[in-house]
């Protein structure tokens, strides 16, 4: 942004000025900068979370999302299923569920098939 980049240079223009030629407000801009900051930790706390949802996922193969946000909770990471659910997607680790086929028909009964003539 231009106002850090004025900032970084080392001039001697208060943020607040820097903001009304912009016309942007002081909030907004310090709102930016916690926002760019947070992303930036995140994105180094998310190398862990996904390392530790893929030693979950190998260790526990059918494990959903919830399990193992479950499972990350239990081991001390405060985490939200929305997140894990976004990283599995990213990393590619979401089990697929089998289908259910219900069976309908016994072919090995005991009874033989008696052919009707009329």
């Amino acid at each position: 942004m231009i106002i850090q980049k004025a900032q970084s240079e080392d001039l001697l223009l208060p943020i607040s000025h820097s903001c009304l030629a912009l016309s942007v407000s002081r909030s907004g801009y310090y709102e930016w900068l916690k926002r760019s900051e947070k992303i930036l930790a995140e994105n180094g706390e998310s190398s862990d979370l996904i390392d530790q949802i893929q030693e979950i996922a190998l260790e526990f193969p059918y494990y959903g999302y919830r399990r193992i946000t479950a499972e990350l909770q239990n081991r001390g990471y405060a985490v939200n299923h929305k997140r894990v659910l976004r990283l599995m997607r990213q990393e590619k680790l979401l089990c697929h569920k089998k289908k259910f086929k219900p069976v309908t028909t016994d072919s090995t009964h005991g009874l033989h098939q008696s052919i009707l003539t009329f």
